[in-house]
This record gives C-alpha cells, structure tokens and sequence, in this order.
C-alpha cells in the first residue's frame, strides 16, 4: 500500500503552495514593483490592491481541489487533541486581530495611494515582543486546524505554508534592512522572530 503522505493529492497541494507562495513573492518582490512602476505607471497606482485580490483569488482552486479531495487521517482522532487546536487557532485569531492594529489597514489592502516605503518605523505593543506577529497568528492557526482535522492533506497543507513563511521571513527582513538600515538590525537582535521572550 502506498503512503498516503506521498499519494497524488497530498503532493499536489504541498507543491501547488509552493507554487503559489513563489507566485506571491515573485508579485511582492521590489525588482518587480519597481518594473511595473517604470513600465506601466497608471496600472502602478492600484498595485497594491490588484496584488491584493490576485493574493485571494489564485489560490482558490487549490483550496477547492483540497477540500474535494479527502484523505486518511495521520492518526486516529481524539477528542482532546482536536479540542487543543481549536483553541490554538482561536488564539491564533485573536492575535491576528491585534496584530492588524499595528498596521493602516487601508494601505494594506492597497486603497490608499501612500508608498509602502514612506511608512515609519514601528516597534511598540506586540512588535516589542515579536518581529512578526501576523505571522505567528497564521502559524498559530494553520496547526491549529491541522491538530483539529488531522488529514494528510492538511498535514501538507500546514507544511507546504510554514515553508513559505520561513523563506518569506528572509526576503522580508533583507527588504526591512534595505529600507532601515541600522535600526531594523538593532531591533532584529533585540526581538524575537516569531515567539515572545518569557520574562523572568
């Protein structure tokens, strides 16, 4: 019997996250902002929200093609592990609500016309703690539902994304550096990526 962590589906939704975080990145990297700027300046004025939506939309028939194909579970389900990753993906949630109210959700979401490297420096309430709140949420809730719904597919799924969130993390912090320079490499050595420091 073959291994249902390398059947069909479970390496075309770990390498189709891949693919898509590739995608992503390749739409947020500067190089590629800065020739759509050149090139195309009207188009240039709504990237942001164009990147937005293209960021909400690609994935859909992946997520359609997971949520259609079932899978064996990893291992048989229990009641109270299942109960733990509902409450770590809870929390996840809740983190990730208060992780947005460190950032202008209209420039986020591209609305506003303000260039994303005009924006100040910030490191108070949860960016004194962690460098990357919004990612530990999703980390928190991509394994959150995989405690809860032990698929192989979910397995892959939560996998193929924290992969991505790791690399992210790098080219991210290279850009923040580009775009700091020293005060982001004090702030990097002081504060942890992804888990708070416990204080004595």
């Amino acid at each position: 019997m073959k291994l249902a962590i390398f059947s069909f589906e479970v390496l075309v939704i770990f390498f189709g996250w891949q693919l898509y975080g590739l995608f992503h990145s390749l739409l947020a990297s500067s190089a590629f902002k800065n020739v759509i700027e050149k090139t195309m300046p009207g188009l240039f004025k709504r990237y942001r929200f164009i990147f937005v939506i293209s960021a909400i939309l690609t994935p859909l028939p992946l997520l359609w093609f997971q949520v259609t194909h079932k899978s064996p579970d990893v291992w048989n389900s229990f009641r109270e592990i299942r109960l733990l990753g509902g409450i770590m993906a809870g929390m996840g949630l809740a983190l990730l609500r208060k992780a947005f109210a460190h950032y202008d959700s209209k420039l986020f979401l591209g609305l506003s016309q303000k260039r994303e490297d005009s924006e100040t420096f910030k490191s108070n309430g949860l960016l004194a703690k962690m460098r990357h709140p919004l990612y530990t949420a999703i980390l928190m809730i991509l394994w959150g539902w995989f405690l809860f719904s032990n698929s192989y597919n979910n397995l892959a799924f939560s996998l193929a994304n924290t992969l991505y969130i790791f690399i992210g993390i790098q080219w991210e912090e290279k850009k923040l550096i580009k775009q700091y320079g020293q005060k982001y490499m004090d702030y990097k050595a002081k504060v942890p990526m992804l888990i708070p420091k416990i204080r004595p």
